[in-house]
């Protein structure tokens, strides 16, 4: 059931974007931003495993969101490159992935315990 909510709520959102496009293009941006599944997902986590899963969840998505900020930056820079826009979502997905990449190694690396 959960999984079927995230899902009606995130296809809504991308809907929304869809039909804002149409009449007010600079208000699209804005709305892609919203983070309607990670607010969804925020309620379950707390359903489920209560305060301490909800700080667990935040902090990880905190590494996601400065990703996808990554990822923004990465497909503008190749917009305005005047790159195919197959190149251009490859850039942001390329960017996106790297991040997350790193900072997995990196949560990993920290949280290996001291060899002596």
């Amino acid at each position: 059931m959960a999984s079927l909510i995230r899902f009606v709520v995130g296809g809504l959102s991308v809907v929304a974007v869809s039909l804002v496009i149409q009449v007010a293009p600079f208000l699209s941006g804005v709305l892609s931003a919203f983070p309607a599944v990670f607010l969804t997902s925020l309620v379950f986590v707390y359903l489920s495993a209560g305060q301490h899963g909800v700080r667990a969840f935040t902090k990880t998505a905190a590494w996601g969101m400065a990703a996808t900020f990554l990822a923004v930056i990465g497909t503008v820079a190749a917009s305005y490159g005047k790159m195919p826009w197959p190149l251009v979502i490859f850039a942001g997905f390329f960017l996106y992935a790297l991040f997350v990449s790193s900072a997995i190694v990196l949560i990993k690396k920290r949280n290996e315990p001291k060899r002596t």
